[in-house]
């Protein structure tokens, strides 16, 4: 199922379109057309579902509530693009959206988003005609050569932490509108995808209800049912199932089916049906959530009480058991739920229904602090609130993005709040859209701009410091007095008082852009 999108690009109602990014994507398959009501993110990511990848899909928008907002049309081009999406159609330019910024159009090329923007100053064109002919187009019957390879090759364009074998056969769902459910041995559920994933339909009882042998396709309830024993090498015996509502499936596609799970498990299902916590953590970060669900059920692991997340970055492995089991010790004491274990060289720390009365908001840095492994601890990042799990994969894929950059943005620091993460990566997205927002950002420390002794001061204060004048002092080898003097000639200088939060917050953020500019 699907059209490439050069295909697309030759119907009627398209053909005067024009494409403004994504020149290497025309040979990519379009698998699904939607409608982009909300367009600003702000409001769409606490609505709908953002954990789904759309592969495939192209988006029909005129982005109308950010019509003048260049920022969050970027914003919301990144987030369609993190979610899978293969790129918009844009509507009613000259008429909602003024013009298409470069700026969109620069964002779009660098993550190889499409952007085929419809004839500008029209307003008679309707989105309807490229819905009829798009539609027609992607459901067209067509021999399909080689669906292995077609959604391997969708697979190999995800990022890393979403090539997995729980999003490949949610691929394979979507390209052959089928239900897939693939069970163990003892005919526990390790993934299951319903196509519509809003689906109703008990699949479990209904291959329950059927006596199926290996290799054997049957009709039940208006489904067709096919089974399929493999064997695994480091998984054993694995049952695949693919149900189709009101279709047969062809032996072709059953055939094509069982031989993508075999490549994907041989990719990425090394150890898929192990029981462990690592295991556990490496599903909640691939967002494996059937396997993430039966792992903590075996484990007897509450998930959904897991509130904060400490992010250990380590310059040193040897001695990874030890410390694990010493932070492991401390967070006992004041966690029903410890979860730890190392994902490359970072060491991963789940903590949940927290059971004592002071705050915890200053456990992990009082640990680096006091831990006799400190010196194999580069950093420590601390990430509370966390809802559900969701914001666990999202949080853990955040600081992954930074981290590395931390000890060159902040001089001799080691604990990190997730704020100030977040902080990095909007002074980096500043610095992304160009030279007239980087330029506004650096505005307010003009002043000192020609006084390195100032800035290098400011910077040290507002960054490494925390603001406190004794830390400041010792990252500077002068004296306290001294800092004081420095602060308050730069604070009269910039017409701000950045001791006071509410007035150095502009000053911080240019301080963190310089300093990124630098790297």
């Amino acid at each position: 199922m699907g059209a490439k999108l050069k295909e697309l690009l030759g119907l009627p109602s398209l053909r005067d379109a024009q494409l403004m990014s994504g020149q290497n994507c025309l040979n990519q398959t379009v698998t699904s057309l939607s409608f982009l009501d909300i367009s600003d993110m702000d409001d769409y990511l606490p609505v709908f579902e953002t954990n789904e990848y759309h592969s495939g899909e192209l988006a029909l928008t005129s982005f109308f509530n950010i019509k003048d907002d260049v920022a969050k049309q970027c914003e919301t081009i990144q987030q369609l693009h993190k979610m899978g999406g293969l790129g918009i159609i844009l509507y009613y330019v000259g008429i909602v959206v003024p013009r298409l910024s470069s700026e969109v159009i620069n964002r779009a090329e660098d993550l190889d988003f499409v952007i085929i923007q419809m004839p500008k100053n029209q307003n008679q064109i309707r989105y309807s005609e490229v819905i009829v002919e798009a539609t027609a187009a992607i459901l067209k019957e067509r021999t399909t050569e080689n669906i292995v390879n077609e959604v391997l090759e969708k697979a190999s364009l995800l990022p890393e932490h979403l090539r997995n074998v729980e999003v490949t056969l949610k691929l394979l769902s979507d390209f052959l509108r089928i239900n897939i459910l693939l069970m163990n041995p003892d005919n526990e559920r390790i993934h299951q995808v319903k196509w519509p994933r809003n689906s109703s339909t008990d699949l479990e009882r209904l291959v329950r209800r059927v006596a199926l042998e290996d290799g054997d396709q049957v009709s039940k309830d208006e489904f067709s049912i096919f089974y399929k024993e493999l064997y695994h090498k480091e998984n054993g015996l694995l049952r695949f199932y693919l149900l189709k509502e009101h279709e047969l499936l062809t032996e072709f596609e059953c055939g094509q089916s069982v031989e993508l799970l075999q490549v994907a498990m041989n990719l990425w299902g090394k150890k898929h049906g192990e029981i462990s916590e690592y295991a556990l953590i490496r599903a909640i970060l691939n967002d494996e959530s059937e396997k993430m669900y039966r792992l903590a059920n075996h484990l007897k692991i509450d998930v959904k009480g897991i509130g904060l997340m400490w992010l250990l970055q380590l310059n040193d492995l040897r001695e990874e058991k030890a410390l694990k089991q010493d932070i492991l010790s401390y967070a006992s004491k004041f966690y029903g739920t410890c979860v730890a274990q190392l994902i490359d060289d970072q060491l991963i720390v789940l903590l949940g229904d927290y059971c004592h009365n002071d705050s915890e908001l200053e456990l992990g840095g009082v640990y680096v602090e006091n831990s006799p492994y400190q010196e194999m601890i580069d950093s420590i990042v601390l990430c509370p609130r966390l809802r559900n799990t969701a914001d666990v994969r999202a949080t853990y894929q955040l600081v992954n993005r930074v981290g590395l950059q931390l000890p060159k943005l902040f001089h001799g620091k080691k604990s990190f709040s997730i704020s100030e993460i977040r902080q990095v990566a909007y002074a980096s997205k500043l610095i992304q859209a160009g030279e007239a927002e980087i330029e506004e950002t650096l505005n307010v420390l003009g002043p000192i701009m020609d006084s390195k002794e100032q800035l290098t001061t400011l910077c040290s204060f507002l960054l490494d410091a925390g603001a406190d004048f004794q830390v400041c002092s010792e990252q500077l080898f002068i004296h306290k007095n001294t800092v004081k003097y420095r602060i308050k000639k730069i604070s009269e200088a910039l017409g701000y008082n950045v001791m006071r939060f509410s007035e150095s917050y502009e000053c911080y953020v240019a301080c963190l852009t310089l300093r990124l500019i630098g790297l």
